[in-house]
């Protein structure tokens, strides 16, 4: 009974935030709301950062930090390496777009009147033998004067609606499928301050919907877990010696008929390295091809390891 009082007094206080942004939006589209000068000048800077970052990209020596630790290790060993990622432009709009969309709800958010302790404030955490640094997005007081740190995201649709959101989406969706590493950071973070996780503040990129994504107050098993994975990712990027590995495995092309589960004889690359960045490093041999089980005019494009049978 207490631990559902606490999740329910919870999520009350956790709707009071995104009410007080969903009704600001709603005063502006009438024209009844105003912008700080301070506001300005912060959304300005974010934006001029972002832009020197985005579109100079000096490639430094590789350095561990909470924003990449939950990454998975194979791309930071790649990084360690000095090999780069392949990306297309559009990537690099996309990553911009997100920046964008970011600032925009933290200036939204100072307008609001959500109680913003502080934002973009940088952070460091002694992991083993490694002093690690940060920047975690916000921390946000509420109306009992808790303060939390919060991490502010972009989403794509698909992302918002089933991943941070939905029946299926949120705290537990995240853990069980995280290849950006989201829950580490924000334990990380948390841990440097001395502050609890409050979660993700999330807004959809392609819809302007904005949702808050709670870190359930009894998660501490799950950030002593982190944390020790954490301490284990850095004594293993530490050692001089590392070598780049696939620890992914291509998996067997299946389908349907009649309820029973038929492979073509294809092979798909695994899932965590569609995306990536190192994906031509790894599988230099993949074929990019229309889904050879998709019955669409236009199937969608999947790498494939093995291309056996291009029909079904």
């Amino acid at each position: 009974m207490l631990m559902m009082m606490t999740l329910i007094w919870q999520r009350i206080l956790t709707m009071l935030t995104l009410l007080k942004i969903q009704d600001h939006m709603s005063n502006a589209l009438r024209g009844e709301t105003t912008v700080s000068p301070q506001a300005v000048m912060d959304f300005a800077k974010e934006c001029s950062d972002s832009a020197e970052r985005q579109l100079t990209r000096e490639r430094g020596a590789f350095r561990i930090r909470m924003s990449g630790l939950g990454r998975p290790l194979c791309q930071q060993v790649l990084d360690k390496k000095g090999i780069k990622e392949e990306m297309e432009y559009n990537t690099l709009f996309r990553f911009m777009f997100g920046d964008l969309t970011e600032s925009i709800l933290m200036l939204v958010m100072k307008e609001a009147g959500v109680d913003i302790v502080d934002f973009q404030k940088s952070v460091q955490l002694q992991i083993g033998d490694t002093l690690v640094n940060g920047t975690l997005d916000v921390i946000i007081r509420d109306e009992l004067g808790i303060e939390k740190v919060w991490d502010v995201k972009s989403a794509s649709d698909w992302a918002f609606n089933y991943k941070f959101t939905g029946m299926n989406g949120g705290y537990d969706k995240l853990k069980e499928d995280d290849p950006f590493g989201y829950v580490m950071q924000g334990f990380l973070y948390a841990e440097a301050t001395g502050l609890p996780f409050g979660g993700w503040i999330v807004v959809n990129k392609s819809s302007g919907m904005v949702a808050i994504v709670e870190v359930p107050d009894w998660s501490q098993d799950d950030k002593e877990a982190y944390l020790k994975d954490a301490e284990e990712r850095v004594k293993f990027l530490s050692n001089p010696d590392v070598e780049p590995f696939v620890p992914f495995k291509s998996e067997f092309e299946t389908y349907k008929r009649s309820g029973e589960v038929i492979r073509t004889g294809n092979k798909v690359l695994p899932r965590q390295c569609n995306l990536c960045g190192y994906r031509s490093h790894c599988w230099p041999d993949a074929i990019l091809h229309g889904k050879v089980t998709s019955k669409a005019k236009f199937p969608p494009m999947v790498w494939y390891d093995k291309l056996k049978n291009k029909e079904m």
